[in-house]
């Protein structure tokens, strides 16, 4: 089959590999889509802290199975699935307290297991969930990030009619934007690249804010009354002395601030004496535990439209090209989906 093999930083070439072989309980799952993910981009440059090389990336995927291994009844051969691959070892404490997410030893295909940048990919049964006709494989390719931005809202909690700032308007801060709308709650979502602003503006954010132009903070106190955002989600990372300082700050007394960037270096910087005397509140939040099925039921159902993220599809070999784009922010990019079988004929 043909994968996209990162065998370092920033050295990515397309390979030929052996067609991989179901294991006992797994699934052989043809890739139609895999979209490309902020941490692929980390990976990439060297910087993510779990991916080892040579590595092939990619984690949200969906496709067809193929093949069936040993034990295994459901999928059937032919069912239409997205993908969540990562398995926990079911040996250890973590595991058997019934936590697999956060196994130390976990399996994660485009991280520590080769990804969906390839034609096949070999999963657990379990992690192959059926998809309904009426949803495209670039759509439950993008299941997987909603799903963390849907575990973002559920740590979040906002409540009709309550003020809510998202900051970053990636595709995780766009995704807790129209799961926060969809609760009733009033969006304020900021972000540096102004593109992404327009489309969350489309997509139903109440105001958008450019930090670099116009203060967040101000802007909050002044949507506000003078006393704050009843919440925020923090969904950039990186700069994390910055937003999660302008965080801190936009909440309101007894408000809640919750975490889901990712972060380049373990630690921040925040406005304590604002966090004590207010007495905010901080929750980090981390992937999925709920799974995928809630946010695949509100693709599904048409509650949530995932399809105006989607601003590229690249065929395989231009995988290193949609790496770039995101990297360069250029040509409007939010989403890119790699589709490994563009123009190629079922088997």
């Amino acid at each position: 089959m043909k994968a996209v093999m990162l065998y370092g930083p920033e050295q990515m070439e397309v390979v030929d590999l052996p067609d991989p072989v179901p294991g006992p309980g797994e699934v052989l799952v043809r890739i139609e889509a895999c979209s490309m993910c902020g941490s692929d981009l980390e990976a990439y440059h060297g910087w993510h802290p779990k991916v080892t090389y040579p590595r092939v990336l990619g984690h949200e995927s969906a496709g067809t199975v193929v093949a069936l291994g040993e034990g295994v009844g459901e999928p059937a051969v032919g069912t239409r699935v997205c993908c969540s691959g990562g398995a926990g070892c079911g040996n250890c404490g973590t595991c058997r307290a019934g936590h697999p997410q956060r196994c130390p030893n976990r399996r994660s295909p485009g991280f520590t297991a080769h990804g969906a940048y390839a034609e096949y990919l070999s999963i657990p049964a379990a992690g192959a969930i059926p998809i309904p006709d009426h949803v495209s494989f670039p759509e439950a390719a993008l299941v997987q990030p909603l799903s963390i931005s849907n575990h973002a809202v559920n740590r979040a909690g906002p409540q009709p009619g309550e003020w809510v700032a998202v900051l970053g308007a990636g595709p995780i801060g766009l995704g807790v934007m129209l799961l926060a709308k969809r609760r009733g709650a009033r969006v304020l979502a900021t972000d540096v690249v102004d593109y992404r602003l327009d489309l969350a503006k489309r997509l139903g954010a109440d105001v958008v804010v450019n930090p670099r132009r116009q203060d967040p903070v101000a802007t909050a106190r002044e949507l506000s009354g003078g006393k704050g955002f009843d919440r925020v989600v923090e969904c950039v990372g990186s700069d994390q002395d910055e937003t999660l300082g302008q965080a801190v700050a936009m909440v309101k007394p007894k408000g809640l601030v919750v975490v889901v960037g990712s972060f380049a270096q373990n630690r921040a910087t925040i406005p304590i004496v604002d966090f004590k005397f207010g007495e905010k509140e901080l929750k980090g939040s981390q992937g999925a535990p709920e799974g995928y099925r809630p946010a695949l039921d509100l693709v599904a159902s048409g509650q949530i439209d995932v399809r105006p993220l989607i601003t590229h599809l690249l065929p395989l070999p231009e995988a290193e090209r949609g790496l770039r784009l995101m990297d360069e922010k250029a040509e409007g990019v939010i989403k890119v989906v790699l589709e490994p079988h563009a123009g190629a004929p079922h088997h």
